[in-house]
């Protein structure tokens, strides 16, 4: 009789321990399908199956004019200079860094991947418990692999996201994990999703817009809906030419970071549900999930904002600007992996 009891109570405590297991399993195949409808809906693509376009057009459908080249002479003369500066250099590592890199492209059409006007390295640092956004300016010369020494934002014109991250992983020694591209119309959908941003503008930028938009803007503190935030990122002929054109960028993804900050855990979750289809990047199901799980934490950081070329850290040919590398290389590294 006692083997008998014995042998009905392991019997009901296996049942116990199987039911436990498939409610554990159940919260984890839920999970798993939630995030994994994130990934489904968002604009993900694998680095080989995006093509290099070689040859790009005159003049894309969209009326862009795809950035001029050096001649051949001058081209192989400073990719020479470029790549003799970069080679002394190790790429460094940290599990406690991120890297993704953010774009913003003018593509308009299907022509063409566009230019890239905007490229802000994104990095996260868990130990200092900073977010560093380092703005690559346009008119970098770098040398583009297959392509030789252009202006760094021919990379995304001939081979999107991957070649540009391939440029400046190779011509600045970093590691970047990840990439994500919006074009300009998407970016001023996201902007709205959160109900628009405050800007302060003085009176030439507010004079630019009235004129080019028609608002009714003055100097001061303005709020912009996403059309006018994103006209107001794009400004380039107003101050100090794109070195002002880059900062402003970091602006208004600084102000859509504020928001952000002040969302609850409901707010953030369904903020990053809704802009995920207006993103293309190469974030696995996987990398996706590890990223939106530490969105929280990683919202609270403290925003640190740069620009590359650093001033005094560059030089002119022309209208284009070839960075000092080695001292740039340099600071950069200390920068985005810098310890407490």
């Amino acid at each position: 009789m006692e083997g008998k009891k014995k042998k009905k109570k392991v019997h009901w405590w296996l049942i116990i321990l199987i039911i436990i297991l498939l409610m554990f399993l159940s919260v984890a195949v839920a999970g798993y399908m939630i995030f994994k409808s994130y990934h489904d809906k968002s604009n993900y693509v694998k680095d080989e199956d995006i093509p290099i376009i070689n040859s790009l057009p005159d003049t894309a459908e969209d009326g862009e004019t795809p950035e001029e080249t050096l001649d051949p002479e001058a081209a192989s003369s400073l990719a020479a200079q470029i790549e003799g500066d970069v080679g002394q250099f190790d790429v460094p590592s940290s599990d406690a860094v991120y890297n993704v890199l953010l774009i913003g492209s003018d593509r308009r059409d299907t022509s063409w991947y566009g230019n890239s006007d905007s490229m802000i390295l994104a990095s996260v640092n868990e130990n200092t418990k900073t977010i560093h956004l380092t703005s690559f300016m346009r008119d970098l010369y770098a040398v583009i692999p297959g392509f030789g020494a252009q202006k760094l934002n021919a990379a995304y014109a001939h081979g999107a996201g991957p070649l540009l991250v391939q440029t400046i992983e190779e011509n600045f020694k970093i590691d970047i994990d990840n990439y994500a591209s919006v074009d300009f119309n998407s970016m001023a959908t996201i902007i709205d999703m959160i109900g628009g941003i405050n800007l302060d503008i003085y009176q030439e930028e507010a004079d630019y817009l009235n004129k080019s938009l028609g608002t009714s803007f003055s100097a001061g503190n303005v709020h912009m809906n996403g059309d006018e935030a994103v006209a107001y990122s794009r400004i380039r002929y107003v101050g100090k030419y794109d070195y002002e054109r880059t900062s402003r960028q970091r602006r208004v993804l600084e102000q859509i970071f504020l928001q952000a900050q002040s969302m609850s855990l409901t707010e953030l979750n369904d903020f990053i549900n809704a802009v995920l289809p207006y993103i293309t990047h190469n974030l696995s199901e996987t990398d996706l999930l590890a990223k939106i799980t530490k969105a929280p934490e990683w919202i609270q950081y403290e925003l640190v904002m740069d620009r590359v070329p650093y001033d005094d850290l560059y030089t002119n040919m022309g209208e284009q600007l070839v960075p000092d590398y080695p001292a740039t290389i340099e600071r950069l590294h200390n920068n985005i992996y810098g310890t407490p």
